[in-house]
């Protein structure tokens, strides 16, 4: 399974000159390569490199393997269109490969317009380097430099299961699974309203003091959560390896569009499909099999004994069975209805495979009883 790592850069001062520095030559060559091939209108990478080749690397004093990088990003970016002359930002990405770039194990050897550069980084998947493959992505962000480094791990064999864990989405609480496990969504709710507020204070001040805060603090609510979901996810995927089970989740396309103008501020920024795909590569990476259910009905649902009605659904955060009478948190039971679901499926998943296995050969007549 191909990943994507990010790896911060800490450079000394004198480093992240020479590291800006390269990052602007680069473009600037890839936008000089442009021109050229604008101008005769040869896009072809090969036929572009007798254009521009010698040319590029004299002007700008590139190394031979940089200026190839250049021209395969010149030459892929008019693959998406030859309407009109690409150019290309200043500070746009640098592609490096294994020619330019190595790794060890807290530190990485980088090629610069000033010569290679040894810097220290710092990256929390350092376990996969012996995974990687393919190029890397050089960019800067906020005077901060990142590596995201292309790596292909390899995947776990599906394990045998025993059971299913169903996990249930929602706002109160992010997700719910089927053991009784809650977590809470009242923090992330709290950084969303925080943030909002915030950035809208300092949207009608309209100072340019305002408007540097405002390019400082974007993103901020967006990795808060980013982190949470990483903490749910890993959890949820431990918990259904250390239990030998499988994972059920509620599938919710089309989610966001049915839902009120009024929710549209909290459910726009709430990040489930984020959380369901951590969910999933983190069980892939074990060898954890994951399902998508239909969750209709699964909150009115009595997972106790199977008697539906809307009346079951006393509040938001209380389920009581009008047949039964079983009692249960709404959530706990919604992710109670979605595991026996996945069992359910993938029973039949089961059954529909024996009998494609055990089936006549095509062209054979069943023997008549």
């Amino acid at each position: 399974m191909k990943l994507i790592l990010q790896i911060k850069l800490l450079p000394t001062e004198e480093q992240g000159k020479s590291l800006l520095n390269t990052i602007k030559t680069y473009n600037k060559a890839c936008n000089e390569i442009s021109h050229t091939a604008w101008e005769n209108k040869e896009f072809n990478k090969y036929r572009l490199h007798q254009l521009a080749y010698y040319k590029i690397k004299e002007k700008f004093s590139l190394t031979a393997q940089i200026v190839i990088r250049c021209l395969c990003k010149v030459a892929y970016a008019y693959k998406a269109g030859k309407h009109q002359e690409r150019r290309f930002k200043l500070l746009g990405a640098i592609t490096y490969d294994s020619r330019i770039l190595s790794y060890r194990k807290d530190s990485v050897s980088i090629w610069s317009v000033d010569g290679r550069l040894r810097i220290p980084i710092v990256c929390h998947n350092s376990k996969y380097f012996t995974h990687i493959k393919g190029e890397a992505d050089l960019i800067t962000r906020k005077g901060k430099f990142y590596l995201f480094q292309t790596v292909d791990i390899p995947e776990e064999n599906i394990k045998d299961v025993e059971g299913f864990i169903g996990v249930d989405f929602g706002i109160v609480n992010l997700a719910v699974t089927s053991d009784g496990k809650m977590f809470s969504g009242k923090g992330s709710e709290n950084v969303r309203k925080r943030a909002t507020a915030f950035k809208r204070k300092l949207q009608r001040r309209g100072s340019k003091d305002a408007k540097r805060h405002l390019v400082k603090y974007s993103g901020k609510e967006r990795r808060f959560k980013k982190h949470i979901n990483h903490v749910i996810s890993k959890r949820i995927v431990n918990n259904a390896l250390k239990t030998r089970r499988a994972i059920a989740l509620e599938g919710l396309k089309g989610f966001k569009s049915t839902v009120r103008k009024a929710q549209q501020e909290t459910l726009g920024k709430w990040a489930f499909d984020e959380l369901r795909k951590f969910i999933e590569y983190k069980a892939k990476l074990v060898g954890i099999p994951v399902f998508a259910v239909d969750p209709k009905y699964t909150s009115q649902t009595c997972s106790a004994c199977g008697f539906v009605s809307k009346s079951n659904r006393k509040s938001q955060s209380l389920f009581s069975c009008l047949s039964c009478g079983k009692t249960l948190n709404a959530d706990h039971n919604a992710a109670r209805n979605i595991g026996q679901l996945g069992a359910v499926n993938h029973l039949s998943l089961i059954s529909v495979h024996a009998d494609f296995l055990n089936a006549p050969p095509l062209g054979t007549e069943s023997p008549a009883f």
